[in-house]
């Protein structure tokens, strides 16, 4: 049964059913565009069938085919998250305008209330700017606004960089190798998280908001304390001592600190910890320590008997006159203004601010770091390179600087795998950071769980500095590829005669002074650069 006729001629004739429209034609006659100028006009109608219509005009007379689907007056659509609402009209032109719309603003907004939305509508928007056939924006709600993970700030370790500095009057060497701080100094803090802001969407829903994550801090409860207060946490040193980092834990180590000299008042040191001497070490004494040692003394150190640091690095400000007994060893890096009459024995790298003067030094390398950096006389053993400004004296004395040389090959192998260590071990922390943050966050743990968590957090802080170690040999393998050939020794200014440099075995004597030259060694033998 026919329920509403659209339109109808002596050609055709176009009527509305239950499950769409239909098209009926009387007589040939009717062009497709013709047919199509009625439908302009029809914006409730969906052609679905082009080929239906065809059918009808080219074989009439023929009985009615269905062609189009009905379109809904008012449309209405909600995003998947409720926060929007879309409005798409297929109403005659007539209703867009005058006093009509008013009439249509009412329907939208039944229409709106029927599916729920009553947050956020934009009546203006519905009021004069509503198009056929466009999905438009007419309600939007709030979306809900997170919380803010707590924020964490920490001390910051000072790097270990020697700065050399010459006024005309007095060569200065500085270099801050030991973090020291006293009982109540700031160690770092934490804000609290934010619980974020509830959301609303456009039928009146709340959203909550997810919590920001409570971000442990790890520090070493025997050496530091922490104190809440106005939303934020505080860590104080309970000593004074050294900082240090045990991955991400800090924590504050033994730290010895002579104000004077090392003498008989004070007997040979021997440490597990950090020591500072403000003073010097007399001549026939011995000091030794598992970390750091600084030695402060404008004047520096004379004949001592041993200058030993088992972890770490030796920072003596005033420089080295061993009278032919000094003996320096380091498991890390060697910084002195001067050395002269010594011996130095150390596993990394040998910074020696302005001059080194018949000594011997056997290191992974030598760096003069003032453009005044003079080698004279002595042996210089290095492995990866050694560099200076003057390697020898206009008096020709006998200078001896060897490098042994590595595998290039070898050295990128070991950065290769070094590199993969860490990204491994990243992965490792990611994972193991997750299982903290998820116990730390956590409350009314048993006596079961709290064990397991801290067996997870000591792992992490395992896992971290096994990172931190990796990065420190990455880093030194990185600057030493950055060495020319497989081993060189680099003159900035002058070599002077009397001075043999040898790298992998192949020796060259200097016969003659030579101004600026670097010299490696590649495809076995000695070029210049």
């Amino acid at each position: 049964m026919r329920e509403n006729v659209i339109y109808s001629s002596e050609y055709i004739s176009i009527f509305r059913m239950n499950d769409g429209f239909y098209i009926q034609s009387f007589r040939k006659g009717m062009t497709l565009e013709q047919f199509n100028r009625i439908i302009i006009g029809r914006p409730e109608i969906k052609v679905t069938s082009i080929m239906a219509v065809r059918n009808v005009l080219v074989n009439a007379p023929m009985s009615p085919e269905l062609f189009a689907e009905i379109k809904e007056r008012i449309s209405v659509e909600l995003s998947e998250d409720e926060l929007r609402a879309y409005v798409t009209l297929c109403v005659t032109e007539e209703e867009l305008s005058g006093s009509n719309r008013a009439d249509l603003f009412k329907e939208i907004l039944r229409k709106l209330k029927e599916r729920g939305v009553t947050y956020g509508i934009k009546n203006n928007i519905i009021l004069n700017k509503m198009l056929n056939n466009t999905p438009v924006l007419v309600a939007e709600g709030n979306p809900p606004v997170n919380g803010d993970d707590s924020s964490i700030r920490m001390y910051e370790l000072k790097e270990a960089k020697p700065e050399t500095k010459e006024d005309g009057k007095v060569d200065h060497y500085e270099l801050n190798l030991i973090n020291r701080v006293t009982v109540g100094d700031w160690l770092g803090e934490k804000t609290d998280p934010t619980e974020g802001f509830p959301g609303k969407t456009v039928k009146g829903s709340i959203l909550m908001p997810t919590p920001g994550k409570d971000l442990p801090l790890f520090y070493d409860k025997n050496t530091v304390r922490e104190v809440y207060r106005d939303g934020i946490t505080t860590l104080y040193s309970m000593m004074n001592g050294a900082v240090h980092y045990d991955g991400e834990k800090i924590g504050v180590s033994n730290h010895l600190e002579i104000l004077g000299n090392i003498d008989f008042k004070t007997g040979n040191i021997d440490f597990d910890g950090f020591l500072t001497v403000k003073g010097t070490i007399e001549d026939s004494f011995s000091v030794a320590a598992s970390k750091d040692i600084e030695i402060l003394g404008d004047y520096g150190i004379g004949g001592v008997k041993d200058i030993s640091s088992n972890g770490g690095s030796i920072f003596i400000k005033g420089g080295i006159a061993g009278n032919n007994k000094a003996v320096i060893r380091s498991k890390k890096n060697i910084y002195t203004k001067f050395v002269a009459d010594a011996t130095i024995v150390c596993e990394g790298s040998v910074h020696i601010g302005f001059y080194c003067l018949n000594s011997n030094i056997k290191a992974k390398e030598v760096i003069l770091d003032s453009p005044r950096g003079q080698i004279i006389g002595g042996n210089i053993d290095a492995e990866i390179r050694v560099i200076a400004s003057t390697i020898g004296s206009t008096s020709e004395k006998r200078t001896v600087i060897s490098v042994s040389g590595f595998s290039r090959k070898q050295l990128k192998q070991s950065l290769d795998n070094t590199i993969t260590a860490v990204e491994t071990l990243k992965v490792q922390l990611s994972k193991a950071k997750m299982e903290v943050s998820v116990y730390s966050n956590a409350s009314g743990l048993s006596k079961e769980q709290k064990m397991v968590y801290e067996k997870i957090r000591d792992e992490y802080f395992e896992i971290k500095d096994k990172v931190k170690q990796h990065e420190e040999e990455r880093k030194a393998l990185s600057g030493y590829l950055r060495t020319h050939g497989e081993g060189e020794i680099s003159i900035l200014k002058k070599v002077y005669p009397n001075t043999s440099l040898e790298i992998k075995k192949i020796v060259k004597e200097v016969t003659a002074p030579i101004m600026c030259v670097s010299y490696y060694v590649q495809d076995g033998e000695i070029k210049e650069l």
